[in-house]
């Protein structure tokens, strides 16, 4: 008789904001405020579109402190601290804003250096719920053993999930998961969030 033991699964987080509609008029302003302020942006994993510099924090004002709060609140259910001594710890976030226009996408890329990484979606830029396009794609993490022979040549479609963006929807990765974004599909700019937690010592 053979056992199989199915180990290591990777931990997805989604979470609805209670308040969303709210947020993400607040979150608007400041975004569009910021933009003007800095129209060239910087370039990361972005194809086109417009990406803020990693400081949301500190310019977001209540809007982003209020998103920060929350996703630390989610991450921070899913931790156990297995120390003999049990410590305090407070998150650290580091934010940033990317809007995308039709056809803008996000190239493969993990967030190093950090704990949980996430995506906050404030609007999804008219794109039909039903309509392919503009998903977050979480990428297997044993991605190396599909690269040993031929680059982009996947074992089986799960290799790659995609998920659907949707307003005042926010999901949480590990930060080492590879992820892209698939190029958007929508009539107007799609928004959203992203953001990197660590843990320090209280």
């Amino acid at each position: 008789m053979t056992e199989r033991l199915d180990l290591f699964a990777t931990p997805i987080l989604k979470a609805r904001h209670p308040n969303a509609d709210a947020l993400n008029t607040a979150l608007k302003d400041v975004i569009a405020q910021r933009r003007a302020e800095d129209p060239a942006g910087i370039a990361r994993s972005n194809h086109g579109g417009w990406h803020s510099d990693i400081d949301m924090v500190d310019w977001g004002g209540e809007a982003a402190v209020a998103l920060a709060e929350f996703a630390g609140q989610a991450a921070g259910a899913h931790l156990k601290d297995v120390a003999a001594v049990k410590r305090d710890f407070i998150w650290r976030c580091e934010m940033w804003t990317n809007i995308n226009p039709p056809s803008a996408s996000n190239q493969m890329h993990c967030h190093p250096f950090c704990l949980w990484s996430g995506v906050y979606y404030v609007d999804p830029g008219g794109a039909d719920t039903a309509q392919s396009g503009g998903e977050l794609v979480l990428e297997d993490p044993r991605f190396p053993m599909a690269y040993n022979t031929v680059p982009d040549l996947l074992l089986t479609n799960a290799d790659r999930t995609p998920m659907r963006s949707q307003t005042g929807l926010l999901i949480l990765f590990p930060s080492w998961l590879r992820h892209s974004v698939h190029p958007h599909p929508g009539p107007g700019e799609r928004i959203s969030v992203a953001l990197n937690l660590s843990v320090v010592p209280a």
